[in-house]
């Protein structure tokens, strides 16, 4: 399983650089099965929502981070 964590960026960072403990605001987006589902829910999520609307100096990102480490063997 993965999370989708929405992260608004300062316009001062680079894509690579902006992170969970240096955005402006982190977003607990939806839980996806796969990484693919992970981009497509994140995107669907952001644009269902205020957070899609531009802003001057801002910008935002879409991360997935995994919540499981997969079946266990046995």
């Amino acid at each position: 399983m993965f999370k989708v964590l929405i992260l608004v960026c300062s316009m001062a960072l680079t894509p690579s650089e902006c992170r969970i403990d240096n955005a402006i605001a982190v977003i607990d987006g939806p839980d996806a099965p796969n990484e693919l589902m992970c981009g497509l829910n994140g995107q669907a999520y952001v644009a269902g929502t205020a957070i899609a609307e531009k802003h001057e100096h801002e910008y935002v990102k879409i991360t997935c981070s995994r919540t499981t480490i997969g079946k266990t063997v046995g």
